[in-house]
């Protein structure tokens, strides 16, 4: 039997006045349990095309599906819900300073789901466990070095056991100390059937995981296409 297509890109050209990315049709379809690694050099264009998996993009022409779901055709709460069971970094962080960095990991859960918080703050426990944190950070996003960011980074968009991971860079800078925990973890998640999407601009960083990975592309000025590896 054909494994559910999570994530579908069927000719979706954005706006290219609303986006960074070039108004050329963007086909993808992404499985469950499927890895796509995606190089892309541009920092920016990587954002928006994860918003545009998420939805959160105006297209000219074409769809964007997720769990068979045509984002332009729902509505709150279900549109909000839907986005719930994402998983994602953002490279830019999306830290609110207000709030520590451990309720800033929970927040996410908080609004999109009705888990007891007893298990969600367990979940989030072993999470960080595995990260390397002797439990969820306490001090506020500005206090925290640079690594530590990113390791939280990872633990919120692993909680709450989403149906698609979008990476945006996960391990850039912390090779040594984040790909062995971030691997392990999306090793457990691809075999639970959960899509993940990484952005990279450094190929080589996946060569421990290749064999694992689904597809592999590019993200530049013509478009998505597919990389042969030598």
């Amino acid at each position: 039997m054909a494994t559910k297509v999570l994530l579908e890109l069927e000719n979706a050209k954005p706006s290219f006045d609303e986006s960074s990315l070039p108004p050329v049709a963007f086909n993808l379809k992404v499985r469950a349990g499927e890895c796509v690694l995606i190089e892309c050099r541009d920092l920016e264009a990587a954002s928006v095309f994860a918003d545009l998996c998420s939805g959160l993009v105006h297209l000219r022409e074409g769809t964007v599906h997720f769990k068979g779901l045509n984002w332009v055709s729902l509505h709150e709460p279900r549109l909000s819900a839907l986005r719930g069971r994402i998983g994602r970094v953002f490279q830019k962080g999306g830290w609110m300073d207000m709030y520590s960095v451990g309720i800033n990991i929970l927040l996410p859960m908080l609004h999109h789901t009705s888990v007891d918080i007893d298990k969600l703050i367990a979940q989030a426990l072993v999470l960080c466990h595995h990260f390397g944190y002797p439990g969820l950070p306490t001090d506020v996003p500005r206090q925290m070095t640079s690594i530590d960011l990113a390791r939280a980074a990872c633990v919120r968009a692993l909680l709450g056991t989403p149906d698609l991971l979008l990476l945006e860079y996960p391990a850039e800078g912390y090779a040594i100390e984040l790909m062995v925990p971030l691997l392990e973890m999306l090793n457990v998640a691809q075999n639970r059937g959960v899509g993940v999407i990484c952005f990279t601009r450094q190929l080589s960083l996946w060569n421990d995981y290749k064999e694992r990975v689904t597809h592999w592309m590019r993200l530049q000025e013509k478009g998505l296409t597919s990389v042969r590896l030598v």
